[in-house]
């Protein structure tokens, strides 16, 4: 059997398998890469939440560099799943994640044809539950990306899965991401270099009706 016969076949595979992924606030890109290759997403909300990970908090290209935009939480008792996860709400941190995105990416290509549809989220819409929260935000990415991304949630907390590809390890920053990189032109490229796997809405404003092509392919 050839070599493209063989990767064709293993391509099969992938994208016949489950996915398991964590539920995270604007996920990375390296995150829409898997949604994009497999045919059944299952998302973790049963998953416990961890400090420091993407589960509340993102990573977009400012005007200084990489800058980590968190969502404020309840502490919770160890052990919390996501979806028992309450959003604190003492400071107006949607605003302030949006005067992030219109200082890092006002100057992108695209920040002004899709920012109608982020504007009310963060300036309107309300809710306790982080997990409430970042699902709204994936549908939104989803819908402006036009990609059908199908998902199921999982019922039960489990620590290991045979049946699926788990992902879930991938909301911790400190994870080895190990799929291929997606290279596109950032807004402070010229400054700092290039930043791989950042939050979606990196790759959306500067790519645009692009940005699904680069994720597929």
């Amino acid at each position: 059997m050839n070599s493209s016969a063989t990767s064709s076949q293993e391509s099969k595979l992938i994208q016949d398998s489950a996915a398991i992924l964590p539920v995270t606030y604007l996920p990375p890109i390296s995150q829409f890469i898997i949604m994009a290759s497999h045919k059944e997403i299952v998302w973790d909300i049963h998953e416990f939440y961890h400090k420091q990970f993407y589960y509340n908090r993102c990573m977009i290209y400012s005007p200084n560099g990489e800058q980590k935009l968190a969502i404020p939480v309840h502490k919770r008792y160890e052990k919390t799943p996501l979806k028992d996860i309450i959003i604190a709400d003492e400071t107006p941190w949607q605003k302030i994640h949006w005067r992030s995105f219109e200082a890092a990416y006002r100057r992108s290509p695209y920040f002004e044809y899709y920012e109608g549809e982020l504007y009310s989220l963060y300036w309107e819409y309300k809710t306790k539950s982080l997990l409430e929260w970042n699902i709204k935000l994936f549908e939104v990415a989803c819908k402006l990306l036009k990609l059908d991304i199908k998902l199921s949630f999982t019922t039960a907390y489990n620590k290991s899965y045979e049946d699926a590809a788990d992902y879930r390890k991938l909301a911790s920053p400190q994870e080895p991401v190990s799929l291929n990189e997606i290279k596109y032109h950032q807004v402070f490229e010229e400054r700092f270099g290039f930043l791989s796997n950042l939050s979606i809405i990196d790759l959306l404003f500067c790519e645009g009706p692009h940005a699904k092509d680069l994720l597929i392919n």
